[in-house]
């Protein structure tokens, strides 16, 4: 969905690109972030029209890259934004913390996407508590078109206040789709400038580093005044409310409407600092308040510190009394169920009997099926031999640890490779491999991780490894893309977000720059020749790397770089499944005690042909 258009224009978008035509309409000079569900369409989106509106929109390295960069824009009088996902922040955080005390000149946004109910694998973290500890302005939308409005003022706010400010999501909010009216787009023409203040930008002692606290603290709350506009009340006389913010204020609207309820609202679009006076006068109109938030009590604990100071004794339903979980995200079940507490009356709807029984028959008959890999995706080669190599030194699975990282490589772990034993954080393969193997432990180390990943957070541990002669197998499983959020570049990919041509940068030869003497570059879809690599790095005592280089298999399918699918002879086929129960291949299909490959799936890599023990599987014809 293009995010171009003139004043008045009504466009139907989700929320990550209602940001994105909010960065336009602020006169954004640069966006960057790193890929990551819930956040990353922001970057695509404003990566497609980068051109046409000259603005400069980049995939940085990792998260505190992106925030350091959008940073330096903004300190020389530009506005720039950072965005990431819940995990990222805390990968920027060191950063984030210490620019938030300098503050900013030109307006800068820090967009987060958390993630209730963790869609994308990581914790439940609440980046609400973040604002508050790292004492930076935070608004929260509820719906695209507050998203693109909230963009648009987070920059004046910035700028005028001179400081960052951070602007949350979650997985429900980022990715709805909602009517969006474009305003007007402003146009900046600045000099970028900066000019040599140590006291404010550097931390070179207690006072200096105090007396920007002191003054970050007033700017958040002259933020928090400005953007006030954002948190609705609408007091009513029944003694009854409900205080929300983010995606279940659109499901409190909903049981409104569906019941005609008549109650007291505090829609919280500030989320530090709370607006304190708003909340007040809601608690001073009710009896009970219920409290509806995702994740953790942070309004509701609020909110029982005004009612402390005000001696009012409220009842109030959320998190502390079990109203609502801590755990997962809210749907209408959930709000309606929370508010019959709260109102003393059954507002869920009942349950139609005749669904429950279909729903109950699809659960029946339902095929559970664990998350493999893709049709010719060349980790299924790289752990195939893995696995091989280990046999070959008389190793079983439970003698080698092999540590999973973050992306697509972590899915060896499930059946049926079974291999690895780990997933913690970007680069914590490495890390935690190294550890292992410094506890004593007698077992070999092999730490899986991908090419992106590997640039993201690897490369320290790797140096640690070599610093500290760690006796590690380091597996750079290189796609030359992050596959698992979409498919964006790398610094191995060869170009940039927006398509132009860019350097390569190998991992091999950062393997070799950090130290590492057995570096070893496998195609991935040779199994014989990966799977000599590991018998060799294995037996190396010291860090090895072994790189493992080819292209996604999805990415190769769309650039039509791929071969052609395989065939099995019926004859020769004995139906001993070793093809099937080894791979778990997409495009191995078990038909009447045989197997058949699916024409339309097969990419051609090769890796069923390399096991097949009786040579049943060769080259057929041409996709069309």
């Amino acid at each position: 969905m293009t995010v171009i258009g003139g004043e008045g224009t009504v466009k139907l978008l989700l929320g990550n690109e209602a940001i994105a035509r909010g960065a336009i309409e602020a006169g954004a000079h640069l966006v960057t972030g790193y890929p990551g569900t819930p956040s990353t369409e922001v970057i695509e989106t404003l990566a497609s029209v980068a051109k046409e509106i000259n603005m400069k929109v980049q995939w940085a390295v990792n998260e505190k890259v992106a925030f350091e960069v959008a940073s330096g824009v903004a300190w020389s009088g530009l506005r720039a934004m950072a965005t990431m996902k819940n995990a990222g922040l805390n990968v920027a955080s060191d950063s984030v913390l210490s620019i938030a005390y300098s503050g900013t000149e030109g307006g800068l946004v820090l967009y987060v996407a958390d993630d209730p109910a963790t869609h994308a694998g990581m914790a439940e973290q609440d980046d609400r508590l973040f604002a508050k500890f790292a004492a930076l302005p935070m608004l929260e939308f509820s719906d695209p078109q507050e998203a693109k409005e909230m963009v648009v003022e987070a920059f004046e706010i910035s700028e005028k206040n001179k400081v960052p400010v951070m602007l949350r999501s979650t997985t429900n909010t980022a990715h709805m789709f909602g009517n969006v009216v474009f305003g007007p787009v402003k146009k900046l023409d600045r000099v970028p400038d900066y000019s040599r203040d140590i006291k404010r930008y550097t931390k070179a002692g207690p006072a200096w580093c105090m007396e920007q606290h002191a003054t970050l603290l007033e700017k958040m709350k002259k933020a928090g005044r400005d953007a006030d506009k954002f948190n609705l009340l609408e007091l009513t006389d029944s003694k009854v409310g409900v205080i929300t913010a983010g995606a279940p204020w659109n499901l409190l609207k909903e049981a409104i409407i569906r019941h005609n309820l008549k109650i007291s609202t505090l829609k919280v679009g500030v989320i530090n600092p709370l607006p304190d006076e708003k909340i007040r006068k809601l608690l001073e109109s009710v009896d009970s308040v219920l409290i509806l938030e995702e994740l953790e009590p942070l309004i509701e604990d609020r909110v029982l510190k005004i009612l402390g100071e005000m001696g009012k004794r409220v009842k109030v339903h959320g998190k502390i009394d079990g109203t609502t979980s801590p755990v997962g995200e809210f749907n209408q079940a959930i709000v309606e169920s929370a508010l019959s507490k709260l109102l003393d009356k059954n507002l869920t709807s009942p349950v139609d009997p005749e669904r429950q029984k279909l729903i109950e028959k699809a659960k029946s008959i339902s095929i559970r099926r664990p998350i493999t890999f893709c049709a010719g995706c060349p980790h299924m080669g790289t752990y195939i031999s893995i696995l091989r190599a280990m046999r070959k030194l008389n190793y079983k699975r439970e003698d080698v640890i092999i540590t999973g990282d973050i992306g697509c490589t972590i899915l060896g772990m499930n059946p049926p490779f079974d291999a690895c034993w780990t997933e913690v954080a970007m680069g914590a393969s490495i890390g935690l491999g190294n550890g292992f193997e410094r506890s004593g432990i007698k077992k070999p180390v092999i730490a899986a991780i991908g090419d992106s990943t590997f640039y993201h957070a690897g490369i320290p541990a790797l140096i640690d490894a070599v610093w500290n002669q760690t006796k590690i197998v380091v597996a750079i499983m290189d796609n030359s893309i992050v596959a698992m959020t979409g498919h964006q570049p790398t610094p191995g990919s060869g170009f940039t977000a927006t398509g132009e041509s860019a350097k390569i940068v190998k991992a091999e030869e950062i393997a070799r720059g950090c130290g590492v003497e057995h570096v070893v570059v496998v195609d991935p879809y040779d199994v014989e020749k990966t799977t000599e690599a590991f018998v060799e790095a294995l037996k190396y005592n010291g860090p090895s790397v072994v790189v493992l280089r080819r292209l996604c298999a999805i990415t190769a399918i769309r650039r039509k770089t791929i071969g052609k699918p395989l065939v099995i002879d019926v004859e020769k086929c004995t139906g001993c499944m070793t093809c099937v129960k080894t791979l778990s291949c997409s495009a191995l299909v078990p038909i009447d005690g045989k197997v058949k490959i699916n024409p339309d799936v097969c990419i051609g890599c090769r890796i069923c042909a390399a096991i097949c023990p009786v040579k049943a599987i060769t080259e057929g014809s041409s996709h069309e």
